[in-house]
């Protein structure tokens, strides 16, 4: 996949799938996302911790999830486009939110991850996706604690919902930053998922 590029440097790897990530990063000038990665890649460890998941599994999503940040995000969309990807609207308006597709391909082709489980919470951590599994919210939540752009606003809400379950930490940062105007556009997966937390919350509350 990173092969596609040119202007990408393609640092030796090793054994080590972590110190490969952190190489590719800073021989891109991208060690600040590798900060921000790590710091995921802590967060999920966290929620594994409280929510009995693998945590090997939750480290490794954190560390790749935004592994496509070295790609220019409009390369991104000539991407999808030239490979006939169905494209959302709002993937064509901004795409950046390409990255979570692009990354689980990185993952997939350049790193050698075939766990299921991985590549699909690397695929929707930032839309989310209908009927998500607990390692998919477990990602989407902790890449929104521990954001790149300082504290964020919703951290409490969202931590105290996740005292509760996971659906409900992922439906209170999406509750939050729809209520706030805080979304760049409505994604389909987006919408689709929140309407199913909203189901899954409700229903048990009852």
């Amino acid at each position: 996949m990173l092969s596609n590029f040119s202007y990408i440097i393609l640092p030796d790897f090793t054994g080590d799938i972590k110190a490969n990530i952190q190489s590719l990063f800073n021989a891109n000038n991208k060690a600040k996302t590798f900060e921000h990665s790590k710091a995921v890649a802590d967060m999920n460890m966290k929620i594994a911790g409280q929510y009995g998941l693998d945590l090997h599994i939750c480290g490794l999503c954190g560390y790749l999830h935004d592994i496509s940040a070295v790609i220019a995000r409009d390369d991104m969309l000539s991407y999808a486009v030239e490979n006939n990807w169905h494209i959302d609207e709002a993937e064509r308006r901004f795409p950046v939110i390409l990255h979570q597709r692009i990354s689980k391909l990185i993952a997939e082709q350049d790193f050698g991850i075939t766990d299921r489980q991985i590549l699909s919470a690397v695929e929707c951590h930032t839309t989310l996706r209908i009927n998500p599994s607990v390692y998919d919210m477990a990602l989407f939540i902790a890449d929104k604690l521990a954001w790149d752009l300082g504290h964020p606003p919703f951290y409490g809400i969202v931590k105290s919902a996740l005292d509760i379950s996971l659906e409900s930490a992922s439906l209170a940062y999406m509750d939050y930053i729809v209520k706030n105007k805080m979304i760049l556009y409505p994604h389909k997966w987006f919408e689709k998922s929140m309407e199913f937390l909203h189901n899954v919350v409700n229903t048990n509350r009852i």
